[in-house]
């Protein structure tokens, strides 16, 4: 087993004082598994992959237990856990655009995480940018390596965000809606790409969604969260 989620809950605080967001949320996850967790806007579904990358609003109280690889994750202080997040745990993030930074090359973004976690040099770091590119199927890739985000289509700017959370080869991909605001064509080859990725490496997957027919044809197992607790689970 790769990731042990047991009785999770998360407050933050509000004006009204604090609010449970997450109430008891337990899952597992095996190596190399798919799981889907599912439910309408405002579950909780992102606040639970924010709080696995260790990601959480500032006050935000966490309680429970996130347990990947055998380490005690709520234990770990900032140090420990920059030092996962991106080379054993890749996030790909709920909006391309956001995700990455306007004002650095595409090129420069994925090389980021190469150098601070591999140690790469900076020629290194662009050859190995310039193959996950290719890995991603993102066309030009070459060329895009110099080009700005708004230069991209949202679907390119999909295959980067991609590129990036995969640059360390993780164990674990957390998908977070990463086919929103993008087109039906442009969705399905996104979904496709993540399961080719996922079958080359043998990474564990865990994406979240609102729709249910992309988790039909995507994960092993679903849970469904709804009010920050997850109500139903199977296969």
């Amino acid at each position: 087993m790769l990731l042990q989620v047991t009785d999770l809950a998360v407050t933050l605080p509000t004006a009204q004082g604090r609010l449970p967001a997450l109430r008891g949320v337990s899952f597992t996850l095996d190596r190399a598994g798919a799981l889907g967790l599912v439910g309408e806007s405002g579950c909780g579904k992102s606040l639970t992959a924010l709080a696995l990358m260790g990601l959480l609003p500032d006050g935000a109280e966490v309680s429970g237990s996130i347990v990947f690889d055998g380490r005690e994750l709520t234990a770990l202080d900032d140090d420990a856990m920059s030092a996962l997040r991106g080379e054993r745990i890749g996030m790909v993030f709920q909006e391309p655009m956001t995700a990455l930074n306007p004002v650095h090359r595409i090129g420069d973004q994925i090389a980021e995480s190469l150098r601070l976690h591999k140690q790469l040099d900076a020629n290194a770091a662009r050859a190995e940018a310039l193959r996950l590119l290719e890995r991603v199927h993102l066309p030009q890739a070459r060329a895009r390596l110099d080009a700005w985000p708004h230069q991209l289509s949202g679907g390119q700017r999909q295959r980067v965000v991609i590129a990036i959370a995969l640059a360390c080869a993780p164990d674990l991909l957390i998908a977070d809606e990463p086919t929103t605001a993008l087109d039906a064509t442009v969705q399905r080859e996104v979904l496709d790409l993540l399961d080719e990725l996922k079958r080359d490496s043998a990474m564990a997957l865990l994406l979240i969604s609102h729709n249910l027919d992309v988790m039909a044809a995507r994960v092993q197992r679903l849970a469904v969260m709804y009010g920050g607790q997850i109500v139903e689970s199977g296969p």
